[in-house]
């Protein structure tokens, strides 16, 4: 049997065989692509699809009934409770930010002003979106005694303690991280005291902790190897978690040839960087969280169906990673684009509007791809044999994820329609569920600006140009 490949693995070697072979013609598009396994079987958890849950100056929305009902929609495994660099910071006993030395001046300022978002309130909007919290606990502003108390708490109001992840981004060069973690060892044994009183309250419970994935040149001797030095004082983890972010800068005004080419190849390509650079620095029976990544675009990409396919891209790449058991988009609501869902009407600025509570870009294709994921699943990457290339890439632009006796995930970067039977796959009398748009398109939450369509399985399927598509058993 030959050795099992993540998706990202088969998807990278192509560029070192791979030439700068056009998208196709009409004519080609016609033949059917066969979609073959490319690896095994594995197992994600019911939390794996999630997004990480900031509330700041828009603390007022968390409480929203539309809120609920458009994060719902997206049917996500998981939501991160008090996510990001928010909950180094969070007084869960005030629903706001401790105001106190050390503290990041603007968030003691919102703290007098935010609208209050008590653990009730958590759990409200956990349950309303029938997902799993993964709590983010404050490491440097709070105590152990104190977070333990909190997850006592939020236990009482039905939040299950399964996944809990140690601070976030203790690795940065900030003063009250410092003065908290000089050092990765410091930080280390601290971790591992936490982990094992965390485990004697909540024996079923997992803990992820802090690493950083080499995507930067460190700023400082304390950043230097943090994981590494990490390990060597880590004892009892479940996983570690990344953050990853990516540029897009394809110049120019207009998103079309070689700028849209490079949107399509970035994500594989940064996760072939995350894979070398931080998987493999981890311990064996070590798991990976992702509970941040989303790219940071360019003007010209920022909100529109390419930055959307983009982040599918990476999470179909994701899906083919054994060792990834949670990935968290940054994030469920923002004001920006990047988010699932617009916080405002003014998601671009002001021109053009954007619908509240909509979804993105991201939000749309998210909300093709999670629905298949819900609950668990077994997945396994697709090799699409002679799919065209994303051009001076050698990257397939037709790519596929199998779920066992549900159906798979396909996306079509290609700028003709391609159709593609599944070879050793599931036979079904299903749906094929596609959504596409132009790759320039400004998506913004009005009704008609993304295409769909369902349709009956009968042989192979055509998958729309630029489509995020779910084939459902």
């Amino acid at each position: 049997m030959p050795r099992s490949r993540p998706l990202s693995a088969v998807l990278i070697a192509t560029v070192l065989v791979g030439g700068c072979t056009s998208q196709g013609t009409t004519a080609a598009a016609s033949t059917p692509l066969a979609a073959r396994p490319a690896a095994s079987y594995h197992r994600i958890p019911g939390a794996f699809a999630g997004f990480n849950a900031p509330f700041w100056l828009n603390s007022g929305q968390a409480m929203s009934p539309n809120l609920h009902q458009a994060a719902a929609s997206l049917r996500p495994g998981a939501l991160r409770v008090f996510g990001g660099i928010t909950a180094n910071y969070w007084n869960w006993r005030t629903g706001t930010f401790y105001d106190k030395r050390g503290v990041p001046s603007n968030m003691r300022a919102a703290s007098r002003d935010m609208v209050p978002i008590h653990l009730s309130d958590w759990a409200q909007l956990v349950s309303a979106s029938n997902a799993q919290p993964v709590f983010d606990l404050n490491v440097v502003t709070s105590s152990l005694s104190d977070q333990l108390a909190m997850l006592h708490r939020a236990e009482d109001l039905g939040m299950p303690i399964l996944r809990v992840e140690l601070g976030n981004e203790v690795y940065l060069n900030t003063p009250v991280l410092v003065r908290r973690f000089p050092t990765p060892q410091a930080y280390g044994r601290t971790a591992t005291r936490w982990i094992h009183a965390i485990k004697r309250s909540f024996p079923h419970a997992q803990v992820a902790v802090t690493g950083r994935a080499s995507q930067a040149a460190p700023k400082n001797h304390r950043q230097a190897r943090w994981t590494r030095r990490l390990l060597k004082t880590l004892h009892g983890e479940d996983a570690l978690t990344f953050h990853t972010y990516w540029r897009n800068w394809p110049r120019g005004p207009r998103l079309s040839g070689r700028r849209l080419w490079a949107v399509f190849s970035a994500p594989i390509r940064r996760l072939g960087l995350l894979h070398e650079g931080a998987f493999r620095q981890l311990p064996k029976r070590v798991d990976v969280w992702l509970t941040e990544w989303t790219p940071r675009p360019s003007a010209s990409m920022r909100g529109t169906w390419a930055h959307g396919l983009s982040n599918a891209e990476y999470l179909l790449g994701l899906l083919g990673e054994r060792r990834v058991r949670q990935e968290d988009l940054h994030a469920l609501i923002l004001k920006d684009p990047g988010g699932a869902l617009f916080s405002s009407t003014k998601g671009f600025g002001g021109t053009p509007g954007t619908v509240q509570y909509a979804r993105t870009a991201v939000g749309a294709a998210f909300g093709e791809l999670y629905p298949l994921l819900s609950g668990g699943a077994r997945v396994r990457a697709l090799d699409v044999r002679h799919a065209p290339r994303i051009p001076g890439t050698g990257l397939a632009a037709v790519q596929a994820v199998e779920v066992k006796d549900r159906g798979a995930l396909l996306l079509n970067l290609a700028a003709h329609h391609r159709r593609v039977r599944l070879v050793r796959g599931p036979v079904c009398d299903g749906t094929l569920h596609s959504v596409w748009a132009r790759p320039a398109a400004r998506i913004t939450g009005q009704a008609g600006q993304i295409s769909r369509a369902t349709v009956p399985i009968q042989g192979p399927m055509s998958l729309p140009a630029y489509s995020v598509n779910r084939m459902e058993c």
